[in-house]
């Protein structure tokens, strides 16, 4: 959904997605290495990531977010989503770190702490959930350093079984 949230943390910057964004998306999302824990959609072309952005700015049950670091790459590093809003919760995820500089720099985790502090504090939410390969210890960090806990379990077509994780409103 178009938006205007934004929300900073350290130097981080979660910002509506813009079009300018997409081209930069999608070659990570082409790039095998960085997806091997995502759902598999095959090659995507820039007239299907065009007509995603277009999809994706009138959905109502979606917030995605650019992710910058703001100090020293200055740049668009990731991407990260509140989306699947319902009875006061949501699921944080859709969080990938692409630029190859950020990676290891606990950027992640930012950006799941100021997503979840953008749920909570501005959307009212009272619960978020999040899931997890059992074998993506990164994206396990990101989220259980930020106070999520393993919940249950849950299988994703193409991806197999993951864990799924809970934060409640402080």
């Amino acid at each position: 959904m178009d938006h205007a949230y934004h929300i900073s943390r350290q130097d981080l910057l979660l910002r509506p997605l813009k079009r300018e964004d997409i081209e930069s998306l999608r070659r990570w999302r082409n790039d095998p290495a960085k997806t091997k824990f995502l759902r598999k959609i095959g090659e995507i072309t820039p007239q299907m990531q065009e007509q995603w952005f277009e999809a994706y700015l009138t959905d109502p049950d979606i917030l995605i977010f650019g992710i910058e670091e703001t100090a020293r790459l200055k740049r668009l590093i990731g991407s990260i989503a509140v989306y699947d809003f319902r009875d006061g919760s949501a699921e944080i995820g859709k969080l990938q770190i692409g630029d190859d500089e950020a990676l290891g720099r606990g950027f992640g985790s930012l950006a799941v702490a100021a997503a979840a502090e953008l749920g909570f504090q501005t959307l009212g939410l009272k619960k978020l959930t999040a899931s997890a390969h059992p074998a993506n210890a990164a994206s396990h960090r990101c989220f259980t350093k930020n106070g999520f806990t393993v919940t249950g379990h849950h299988e994703t077509p193409g991806i197999g079984t993951e864990d799924e994780l809970e934060l409640a409103a402080p």
